[in-house]
């Protein structure tokens, strides 16, 4: 017994118990928040890696030169004759 417990010597009334107070919150969430954002995104990477394959393995890049009439194709000679001079001088100031 703890000296709050007892009467004092002039109180003939018992001390009442002490209450006990104990609050409780409950929340409750009825919402399902931002989620779906991240979908959106991952479709659009996706739609959006889909079509850079597509016109890279499709070959559909390369074809816009086929209606122009760009030719590529250029007919090089078999031997190639380059003459270079045997000695080259340069002076101090950057002059041949």
């Amino acid at each position: 017994m703890s000296d709050y417990d007892r009467n004092s010597a002039g109180s003939p009334d018992p001390v009442p118990p002490r209450e006990q107070v104990t609050e409780r919150t409950t929340i409750v969430t009825t919402e399902r928040g931002r989620g779906g954002g991240g979908w959106i995104v991952a479709i659009l990477l996706l739609v959006a890696l889909v079509a850079v394959l597509y016109f890279v393995f499709g070959n559909r890049l390369g074809r816009a030169a086929d209606d122009v009439g760009v030719n590529v194709n250029i007919d090089v000679p078999d031997k190639v004759k380059v003459e270079l001079p045997d000695e080259i001088t340069v002076d101090g100031n950057g002059t041949n």
